[in-house]
């Protein structure tokens, strides 16, 4: 089972200095996430209902497009960083 955590401990929500699209909601996240078909689990921790609905919005919305994957997938490069140690944002 494929198990991610989709908002990085809440650091993709947070922006990135050299960013300059627009920045992913939570839904963007999960959306991100469920698009992958090794994907099994998707955790989301809500603060309130309106999150929480927020959050399950996914479920009904379409696929990301090609364009909308490989934009995501560089802002997600950005926070990751290169991957070289354990925890690479030493921007934050």
């Amino acid at each position: 089972m494929s198990q991610l955590l989709c908002t990085r401990w809440g650091t993709l929500l947070k922006g990135h200095p050299n960013w300059q699209g627009k920045l992913p909601t939570a839904a963007d996240c999960y959306r991100y996430v469920l698009q992958n078909p090794a994907t099994d689990l998707a955790l989301t921790a809500p603060k309130s209902r309106q999150q929480l609905e927020a959050n399950l919005t996914v479920l009904h919305t379409p696929l990301l497009s090609a364009q909308e994957v490989a934009s995501w997938q560089e802002y997600g490069d950005l926070i990751y960083g290169t991957g070289q140690d354990a925890f690479d944002t030493q921007w934050i």
